[in-house]
């Protein structure tokens, strides 16, 4: 019987001796001996070389591989970035880990990778960039051949977590250049050093290098627009030239001084992401486009507003088509003007809503009896005259029931509604308008805010904010006590309220008290606008000029938060949920935490974050959520004017969008607005059934049963103690076994990092004598693979299989598990089944009890042990010939990942020599994979009594250990037993999916060859 065990993909082999009390000294070199760094690996190991380690903290939760310089001042640096031209500001990284790591250097490496900044951060175990002593160090090309390089070292020392938005002004401490750290000091991440050449970092983008970033040396040094060229320059001549450069940090953490989470007996919980959308747009299926009302602005935006009845979103805004995503030049596509409605699961247009209206849409928002109010800059709705407000049927689009207009009778004035709001009966209404009249006759005297009856079906005569200004945003509470509005007013009455107030709900509509009085990032009187406002989590949320975002406690009306764009422009919409608050401005760049004043921020702030066009911040304390990034292109830069979050969470942005990049940093056109749907922030349902079982002395196999999620589980991670030692695909692991039993768990992971709760301790100990192993991955078997028929006998035990070719598990063809490739010299056409023969010795059968045989089924197998049937999987009933076809068509990956089990019955095997006998059958002639591979363990129990004879048609004859094994006679079949609970075979899989094999092919009949 060998030892060796080859396992299924992703899983290592471990072959050490029982491990001590001491754990093996961390080098890197295997994920079971991850370092906490890589200066701990180097440090343990000095002749560590350049080149690839498995690293471990407990911010990063398992192991994984990062390129480490171990030779570069002493070693034990970790790439965390490279890349010439196109550095991003993106919390979430540029490209993939996997790129970075195995692409180092050279013009293969140009491409800008950078890895996500919580990923840096997990690599200090979340401690303060500013407490690193080596600061962050830039390796850079000098000339364009990339022969000469340049180490370059800065300190960021008010610099907690890690951020890649370096332009964003972050205050240097001190810095060197090919010398001493801390020669100079002083300085901003966007621009340091003392010369205008190789001695500077400019992070700026300039028109000159085509607007991209980098880490460019000063603007006396020239690059070439050449793809071989270390140094790049978009311009000829341009200065500022960026080197290809790496990013290296050295934290020096050991795993034995950081503390991993005990984890009790019973298991771990889950670990779930926050639920909000996912920074990667979905993909565009229709958009609109144009300018039906002729005006090209910022308040003439292509999509102000959103509302959902029902299955349908509709868009507002000032569009004129509607426009699949196919082609996005001017071609297939519908005139809609002004609104139109879309599939809320599908964004699929909905052609039957057809509303006529003549001028731009401003705002929407659904009723309670399942008609949509429609606000705006109109004077007409289908076909009469209707006064910037009309409520239409949800359906159709059209004009349905009592309705009201919102008449501005100041000199020349023009009524226009800005915002909507429901709360229960009543509908707030923000806008310019002087009276509100129904179409029953009711009229009420309303300046610039007013409110509506829903159950009346007519202005609410008694409720008049008396704002001497435009209101654009408004908001009811949801307690239904109040509601803000938020714009261009100054006053309600004779009392100042200087562009946002707070109203009671009651009649008279009475200025909340105390009375809320808002700051202002610049206080100049004609640049305090406010336009957005939500409430959520007792803080009020305000969003307007001079690029501010703040945060109010809502029954003091303190100043809690603040955030500052520092380029770009105004916050022009806020939206918020339960526990997210999401804004929108004509902004970029970078949002400024605890920055309260424009255009001077002043050195206070806390974080420097990027941002593009919109963002979210946590509601509970006003912080901006950096991991929230999408990256949008606004056709004119006007940015967001609405945004809206739908019944599935789905995230609809709207404004003058041109384009946005969904999965995989694919950039795509999407016209007017752009969907973002919620990531996955569910975790996978727990492993069940952990057991473990030994191999020999040295191993254990742990094995559990699959785990289910919502979008897929992509590896299990299995725990020594209180450390991830492996992630793997399948559904086992070999561990090693220590001199004292210890403890491992199991969990479940997702793609988007969401794990399950763990799997009660499982124990692995010493082997006892109890138990056994037959037969485990790695050992070698007799193998044929033809197309004639089965010989006779040829899954008992006296047939002679020393004919047959030999070679160890796994066998088969096409995987990267294959140790034995069976289709090396088979017939064409491949033959329809393979048969698997291997002997092994036993003694003192009786006592052997509890036999469990594993087995991958790909496609289909069947089993037999000293000629007894034991079980088929994936096969039909009845009679079998070489030419069966297997029922289902599994991927390998897929048949490894989920093995069949059979029970072996009790008093089956005989004293001295066993056989085990396997036939593997295709699903279809074509099928792209197949493999087999087998283990057999048992236990050592009380002896049992021998089987009762067999009927005469199954009785096997004595069988003399040492003469030769008269084979049975074809007429005297073995009549098959009965498998104890098998498990259920392999559902056949999907042939859309990614791991399947084509659908299965009625077996024809085919001529023997």
């Amino acid at each position: 019987m060998g030892t060796t065990l080859v396992m299924a993909a992703s899983v290592l082999m471990f072959t050490a001796a029982p491990s001590t009390a001491a754990e093996p000294l961390p080098d890197g070199k295997t994920s079971l001996t991850a370092a906490g760094s890589c200066w701990e690996a180097k440090q343990n190991f000095p002749a560590s070389a350049d080149g690839l380690y498995w690293l471990l903290t407990p911010a990063l939760k398992a192991p994984a591989q990062f390129h480490c310089d171990m030779t570069t001042d002493g070693g034990g640096w970790v790439l965390v970035g490279r890349g010439r031209e196109g550095w991003k500001n993106h919390y979430n990284g540029l490209r993939t880990p996997e790129i970075l790591r195995n692409t180092v250097t050279g013009q293969g490496a140009f491409l800008v990778a950078q890895l996500p900044a919580l990923t840096v951060d997990a690599l200090l175990n979340n401690g303060a960039v500013s407490a690193l002593t080596e600061g962050v160090r830039l390796r850079r090309a000098t000339n364009t051949a990339g022969t000469s390089w340049q180490e370059a070292r800065f300190a960021m020392p008010k610099r907690d977590r890690w951020v890649w938005t370096f332009r964003g002004e972050h205050p240097v401490g001190s810095w060197s250049f090919g010398g001493l750290f801390g020669s100079g000091s002083g300085g901003t991440t966007n621009s340091f050093g003392n010369d205008s050449q190789l001695r500077r970092v400019d992070t700026n983008v300039r028109q000159a290098q085509g607007w991209v970033g980098g880490f460019a040396f000063g603007s006396q040094v020239a690059g070439q627009n050449a793809a071989t060229s270390y140094l790049y320059s978009a311009t000829a001549g341009a200065g500022n030239a960026m080197p290809f450069t790496q990013v290296y940090l050295r934290p020096r953490l050991r795993i034995s001084q950081m503390t991993f989470p005990a984890i009790p007996d019973a298991g771990a919980p889950a670990q779930t992401l926050r639920a909000m959308p996912d920074s990667d747009a979905l993909t565009t299926v229709w958009g609109v486009t144009g300018q039906a009302n002729g005006i090209d602005g910022e308040l003439n935006t292509e999509v102000s507003a959103f509302a959902q009845i029902g299955n349908r979103v509709y868009v507002g805004g000032n569009f004129q088509y509607v426009q699949r995503t196919l082609n996005a030049t001017g071609t297939n596509k519908v005139e809609r003007r002004f609104l139109a409605a879309f599939d809320v699961n599908t964004g699929q247009f909905i052609p039957g809503f057809q509303p006529v209206l003549n001028n731009q849409v401003k705002a929407l928002v659904a009723l309670p009896d399942g008609r949509l109010a429609v606000g705006g800059q109109f004077s007409q709705a289908n076909g009469a005259a209707r006064s910037a407000f009309v409520i239409v049927d949800a359906s159709t689009g059209q004009t349905s029931g009592w309705q009201v207009d919102a008449e501005n009778r100041t000199t020349g004035g023009v009524g226009q509604v800005r915002g909507l709001a429901v709360h229960g009966q009543n509908l707030y209404v923000a806008g310019a308008f002087t009276h509100l009249v129904g179409s029953g006759g009711v009229t009420s005297n309303s300046w610039n805010g007013a409110r509506i009856n829903l159950a009346a079906g007519a202005p609410d005569t008694n409720w008049n904010p008396t704002l001497n200004g435009t209101s654009v945003g408004v908001e009811a509470a949801g307690d239904g006590t109040r509601t803000y509005l938020t714009g261009y007013f100054k006053q309600s009455g004779s009392t100042s309220t200087p562009n946002s107030a707070a109203f009671q709900s009651a009649a008279g509509a009475p200025l909340v008290q105390p009375l809320w009085v808002p700051t202002f990032s610049n206080p100049a009187p004609t640049r305090g606008w406010q336009l957005g406002v939500a409430e959520s989590s007792g803080r009020v949320y305000v969003g307007g000029s001079e690029h501010s975002l703040f945060g109010y406690d809502r029954t003091t009306f303190e100043l809690k938060s603040g955030s500052i764009t520092k380029n770009g422009g105004d916050f022009q919409v806020v939206e918020a949920n339960s526990d997210t608050v999401f804004a929108g401005c004509h902004c970029g760049d970078f949002s400024y935490q605890d920055a309260y004043a424009w255009s001077n921020i002043g050195t206070n702030w806390t974080q420097g974050d990027s941002i593009n066009l919109f963002g979210a911040w946590d509601a509970a304390s006003g912080k901006y959520i950096a991991e929230f990034n999408p990256i949008t292109q606004a056709r004119r830069g006007f940015g967001p004017w609405a945004l809206f979050q739908d019944s599935n969470g789905t995230l609809w942005t709207g404004g003058d969008y041109a384009y946005s990049t969904r999965a995989g940093q694919v950039n795509q056109w999407s016209g007017g607005f752009v969907r973002f749907g919620m990531r996955d922030s569910s975790a996978p349902s727990t492993p069940t059934g952990a057991t473990s079982t030994s191999v020999d002395a040295t191993t254990a196999l742990l094995r559990w049963s699959a785990s289910t999620d919502n979008r897929g589980v992509t590896g299990y991670e299995v725990i020594r103690d209180n450390k991830v030692i492996q992630t793997t695909t399948a559904l086992e692991l070999n561990v090693p076994v220590a001199a004292t039993p210890t403890r491992y768990f199991v969990r479940a992971v997702d793609a988007a990092g969401n794990r399950s709760a763990t799997t009660p301790v499982v124990l692995v100990a010493p082997p006892s004598a109890d138990d056994l192993t037959f037969v485990v991955t790695g050992d070698s078997w007799r193998w044929q693979y033809m197309s004639t028929a089965w010989q006779a006998a040829w899954n008992t035990r006296g047939f002679d299989d020393s004919s047959w070719a030999q070679g160890p598990s796994f066998l088969g063809f096409n995987s990267s598990l294959i140790a034995t490739d069976v289709s090396v010299g088979a017939p064409s056409p491949r033959p329809l089944s393979a048969q698997f023969r291997r002997s092994f010795s036993v003694t003192d059968p009786a006592t052997v009890t509890a036999g469990v045989i594993s087995v991958v089924a790909d496609d289909g197998v069947v089993v037999y042990v000293n000629g007894v049937e034991i079980g088929r999987s994936n096969l039909p009933a009845g009679t079998l010939t070489q030419n069966s076809y297997a029922t289902a068509a599994p991927r390998t990956s897929t048949a490894s990942a989920n093995r069949i089990e059979f029970a072996v019955p009790d008093g089956l095997l005989v004293a001295g020599t066993n056989v085990i006998a396997v036939s593997t059958h295709l699903n279809y002639r074509s099928t792209p994979d197949i493999s087999f591979d087998l283990r057999y363990t048992a236990k050592r129990g009380t002896p049992q009594p021998l089987a009762a004879p067999a009927p005469p048609a199954a009785r096997m004859a004595p069988v003399d250990p040492v003469a030769p094994l008269a084979p049975l006679a074809p007429a005297d079949p073995v009549a098959p037993v009965e498998p104890v609970a098998p498990v259920a075979p392999v559902t056949p899989v999907d042939p859309a999916a990614p791991d399947s094999k084509p659908a299965p092919v009625p077996p024809e009949p085919e001529p023997e060859p």
